[in-house]
């Protein structure tokens, strides 16, 4: 029976995970790939500690340097799980510069190395594989990849990171969103420091590695609209439930035009008030989904766990197993690209918009931020007013009919220039 050595670069929670796995069902895996899957070697800063650890035999080799891993240990197969960016961009070059077969769940390195990454496999004939860079241990990326490969992928509307939308959900449990933030850090489903999850930053590099893996194109970090849920509050979340029939999620979205040659994407990220009855709007805690929209087989929704060592682990062995078998049978798999990718101006996409406001008690202020939103065309669809207790200002929460989002963007900073209304504000589009 043939044997396929893999090699695991990084010993953190997804690391030991990965290799616990890997050993705990080779014979099943065994069973099903008509091969053995043996680890051989392990990279970390720490190698020697983390493999006693794991009670790893002595036929398994130690690296500290990752890089010197991929150049001498001559696995058949690589796993990279280090974190960060410049080590696994390094040992990624390694593998892939080599003709290797490499796995790896690092969202950042995919999002801002993604020419480099997919035109040193080409070149070199390399595998490469990522599906638990997005939503866990959720298939979504095989099934994009596979699953839709005779079909067009129109678009795609995601709740991609689990911090967020444990704090948005548990706002609609009466929490406030910085108790949320607390409970989430306890319960290990946020970092201890969460400003990458809370700023829409996380959401917007699994985009990326989505935006690459349907057309083949680099859907750059920083090239589309990103907004976290760091204005939201609990008071948002409950006059969009109470009175708007909506829930408050953080949602990732793509829209795909153009020619399979020429492709074209609207993309973006934002806290969004989606519909009560809508499939995302039922998404809870730390889970993720994705709802993907094709042409021919309608919408079809993906859901799981999105974080923790478990799910990810899970979804690296699972490439681990498709990437040997595809090695075994001497077979390639080529993605589209890289090509070059056309970005639709998000000044152009459209939908409704929320906006509450802290406006200032005067004369007329509420007239001036009215006529506003109408001199860019932006019509009211309601408006709510409260007082602020103690003070001489009222929470002003205005939604909209649909509209470009240059137009409302431009009349939100017209409003935010007049004077009337505190800079503090919350704005988020609606979901059709």
């Amino acid at each position: 029976m043939k044997t396929i050595s893999v090699a695991v670069a990084g010993m953190g929670n997804v690391g030991r995970e990965t290799v616990r796995l890997l050993r705990e069902r080779r014979a099943e895996l065994r069973e099903r790939l008509g091969a053995h899957l043996v680890l051989t070697a392990v990279a970390d800063r720490d190698a020697l500690r983390e493999a006693r650890a794991l009670g790893l035999p002595a036929s398994v080799a130690r690296f500290t340097d990752p890089a010197a891993m991929a150049r001498k240990s001559g696995a058949d197969l690589f796993v990279e799980v280090l974190g960060g960016y410049d080590a696994p961009r390094r040992f990624a070059g390694e593998v892939l510069g080599r003709g290797g077969a490499l796995v790896t769940a690092n969202k950042r390195l995919l999002a801002y190395a993604w020419p480099e990454l997919t035109s040193a496999a080409a070149k070199s004939g390399a595998r490469l594989a990522f599906e638990g860079a997005v939503a866990g241990g959720v298939p979504v990326l095989r099934a994009l990849e596979l699953s839709f490969s005779g079909d067009r992928v129109l678009g795609v509307d995601g709740i991609l990171n689990g911090t967020t939308n444990y704090i948005l959900t548990r706002c609609e449990e009466g929490l406030s969103a910085e108790a949320a933030l607390k409970e989430a850090q306890e319960l290990g489903f946020a970092e201890k420091d969460p400003t990458l999850d809370v700023s829409g930053g996380d959401a917007a590099q699994k985009l990326c590695v989505l935006a690459g893996l349907v057309t083949g194109g680099w859907l750059k970090p920083g090239s589309f609209p990103v907004a976290g849920i760091e204005s939201v509050s609990s008071r948002d979340v409950a006059y969009a439930r109470e009175r708007l029939g909506a829930a408050v999620r953080l949602v990732a979205s793509l829209r795909f035009s153009g020619t399979a040659a020429a492709p074209r994407v609207e993309a973006g990220v934002s806290p969004t008030l989606v519909p009560l009855s809508h499939p995302l709007a039922t998404v809870r805690r730390e889970y993720n989904a994705l709802l993907v929209s094709t042409a021919s087989a309608g919408d079809l929704m993906f859901y799981g766990k999105g974080a923790g060592a478990g799910p990810t682990a899970s979804a690296v062995l699972a490439d681990v197993f498709v990437t040997a078998r595809d090695i075994l049978g001497g077979l390639t798999a080529p993605r589209p690209g890289p090509r070059k990718l056309s970005l639709v101006s998000p000044d152009d996409t459209e939908s409704g918009f929320y906006l509450r406001l802290l406006v200032k008690d005067r004369p007329g202020a509420l007239a001036r931020i009215a006529g506003t939103l109408g001199r860019e065309s932006v019509s009211i669809a309601a408006i709510h007013q409260d007082r602020a207790a103690g003070t001489t200002s009222a929470q002003v929460l205005i939604t909209t009919h649909p509209a470009t989002r240059g137009r409302f963007e431009r009349a939100r900073r017209r409003i935010l220039s007049l004077g009337d209304a505190s800079p503090r504000h919350c704005a988020m589009r609606i979901l059709a």
